[in-house]
């Protein structure tokens, strides 16, 4: 079964076997090194650790099973130097990788959103060891430059945000162009304004 189509704003489900397009279950190693080849596209440059993270403590694909899905795959990934730690990115990504520039974009993201969750919480590139708390009971996150720079939430017409010290000065412009924009996709009447725990 999946989701189907909505009806009357409500989850509908599907037989797989009724849509066109289902091509069947993989066999397991197939997927397996499928997964593994996605982490990467997603969320690479990463570690071995992070699929383990991911699809063994996540899934339970088991260590031994992940080692020779990524054994399989390793003319496919090449090392990458960050910050002294070495990581592995699909070699097909690597150039494009290499041509991006940094972002300082300020996103406001929920609570166990997949940018933070698929490193994992432990990652202090991604989170900043002392925040790793509230970020794991699942605290809305600020994210600026793809690093939890803060936490938020709604009242009624605010977007409330504890700015994280160590993040360094504080973006006002883009986080109320992020408090508009999120009081758009939450659908208020009202623009949400931005005030500063």
């Amino acid at each position: 079964m999946s989701f189907g189509t909505p009806r009357d704003g409500r989850h509908t489900f599907q037989r797989l076997e009724d849509n066109p397009r289902w091509a069947g279950i993989p066999e397991l190693d197939d997927a397996g090194r499928h997964a593994v080849v996605e982490y990467f596209r997603i969320y690479g440059p990463a570690t071995f650790d992070h699929v383990h993270y991911w699809l063994g403590d996540g899934l339970s694909a088991g260590r031994k099973r992940l080692q020779g899905w990524l054994a399989e795959l390793k003319d496919r990934l090449m090392p990458v130097d960050i910050d002294g730690m070495i990581a592995y990115a699909l070699r097909d990504d690597v150039d494009e990788l290499f041509a991006t520039s940094p972002s300082r974009a300020v996103r406001l993201l929920p609570g166990h959103d997949q940018w933070v969750i698929g490193p994992g919480t432990k990652d202090e590139h991604v989170v900043p060891p002392a925040r790793r708390t509230p970020v794991t009971r699942k605290a809305n996150i600020v994210l600026a430059g793809g690093v939890v720079s803060g936490t938020w939430r709604t009242t009624d017409d605010e977007v409330v945000v504890d700015w994280f010290d160590e993040a360094g000065r504080v973006p006002r412009t883009a986080l109320a162009e992020e408090a508009t924009r999120l009081g758009a996709i939450l659908g208020r009447r009202r623009p949400l304004t931005l005030r500063m725990a």
